[in-house]
């Protein structure tokens, strides 16, 4: 598979659903044990290690781990979770001293890191003889795996689409509706700031929704060939370089216009939450991972995708990409990788699928889940996602480039450069840090 292919493989969220809600489990053994075998008959431990520190998420972990223990009992997993502001750097630093952790959920930029270094173990035949493929939906793997075709470091098991999270009594107070374009949307901020209210919140420091505004207003003006290009550094496009400097200027004019918060003194987007709770705040950029933390607060929340351009366009891509895999470490030995990969099988479970489902996950794994139970807001984020095309998180597209962006962003927010100069110092970023992955 060409890399310029990769997206393509991943059918819309349409499909998806249908996939979720609509077939039966394609994974032959219902119970999640594997085709691999018992691990053995001694004593394993297996460190494992993600960035899911959340309660809601910790909890379903302990769950799936449970199950796994019914078949595997002489298995003992011990899950280490860290912040994701630390997570890279703790990953990276446990690797570099030679002890790495058994198994890590990575997502792009951080296997790029680990698999340059030949610190992940290659699991394509493992992947192929266990059925893997058949198990996710369509192109779920390759997308996981899209900077080394053919071959496969890490699993998925859910993908991360990020949505417009909006307050219920506000858009009714004002006569609102979900925007269909981006003149919708741009009116509806008008209004809300007009009428008093925060229009959107941003996180302070962190920046992460205009970020991914930026990526969705980028998807909305440039051919997905042009995407690919600069994801996979392989430069950048006219057409993407125009694109991305009306996005950043997008997001500028926003910011001039007063529609995000002024007084902002989260620093990692954590207050978040808490400033909406107030409900004073009509829209707020998140995943699908930020659910079970909305449906907690004390406002009527529904959910609607960033919109289109053009109400009318054939296509309406969103970020939304694979959460992220699970990987193994290249020096797990015999008996221990035939327990990681075991582990790995437990997700693909379909009792394991929906216990992560009902939490607000969305799943790349197929399975029947007509019975699972859904809250409102979750059922809201799936309606919305439906027929939407996958986009890829471009910060992943170099290692560091979330940094860069983040960066540019605060000095735009300080009014310390325009978005011209923004671009031009990304720009020059992202060449430098693109030769550095290729090892140039």
């Amino acid at each position: 598979m060409s890399k310029t292919k990769a997206g393509l493989l991943f059918v819309s969220l349409t499909v998806m659903i249908v996939s979720l809600f609509g077939c039966g489990s394609n994974s032959g053994d219902s119970s999640g044990s594997s085709s691999g075998g018992s691990s053995g008959s001694g004593k394993i431990t297996l460190n494992v290690t993600s960035s899911m520190t959340d309660e809601a998420r910790v909890n379903i972990m302990n769950e799936t781990i449970k199950i796994f223990n019914k078949t595997h009992p002489d298995v003992t997993i011990q899950y280490s979770p860290s912040p994701w502001s630390e997570y890279a750097q703790n990953l990276k630093l446990a690797f570099n001293s030679g002890a790495g952790q058994d198994i890590v959920y990575v997502d792009d930029t951080m296997q790029q890191m680990l698999q340059k270094n030949n610190y992940l173990m290659d699991i394509t035949d493992d992947v192929k003889s266990r059925g893997w493929i058949d198990k996710e939906v369509d192109g779920a793997i390759d997308f996981q795996n899209a900077r080394t075709p053919g071959k496969y470091y890490s699993v998925p098991f859910m993908t991360a689409p990020v949505v417009v999270y909006y307050n219920k009594d506000i858009f009714s107070k004002l006569n609102l509706t979900p925007p269909k374009t981006m003149d919708d949307f741009n009116a509806i901020l008008a209004k809300v700031k007009e009428a008093g209210y925060v229009p959107m919140e941003n996180g302070g420091m962190s920046n992460l929704p205009k970020m991914w505004s930026v990526f969705h207003l980028l998807y909305n003006q440039v051919p997905m060939d042009d995407v690919k290009k600069f994801y996979f550094q392989q430069g950048i496009t006219p057409n993407f370089e125009k694109a991305f400097l009306a996005a950043l200027n997008q997001v500028n004019d926003w910011e001039k216009s007063g529609y995000y918060r002024k007084e902002d003194a989260s620093i990692d987007g954590s207050a978040v939450p808490t400033y909406y709770a107030k409900g004073q705040s009509a829209m707020v950029l998140g995943g699908n991972w930020d659910i079970p933390v909305y449906e907690g607060l004390n406002v009527p929340t529904g959910a609607f995708s960033f919109p289109q351009q053009d109400v009318n366009s054939k296509e309406h891509r969103i970020v939304n990409a694979t959460d992220g895999g699970w990987a193994l470490n290249a020096k797990l030995s015999g008996e221990k990788k035939q327990a990681a990969l075991d582990f790995i099988d437990t997700f693909m479970n379909p009792d394991v699928v929906k216990l992560w489902y009902q939490d607000g996950s969305t799943p790349t794994i197929k399975a029947d889940l007509l019975g699972a139970q859904a809250s409102d807001l979750k059922k809201q984020v799936d309606q919305a996602i439906l027929g939407a095309q996958m986009g890829f998180f471009l910060d992943n597209a170099v290692p560091g480039l979330g940094d860069i962006l983040n960066k540019q962003l605060q000095l735009m927010s300080f009014e310390k450069n325009t978005p011209e100069q923004a671009w031009e110092e990304i720009k020059q970023e992202y060449n430098k840090l693109s030769e550095a992955a290729q090892g140039q």
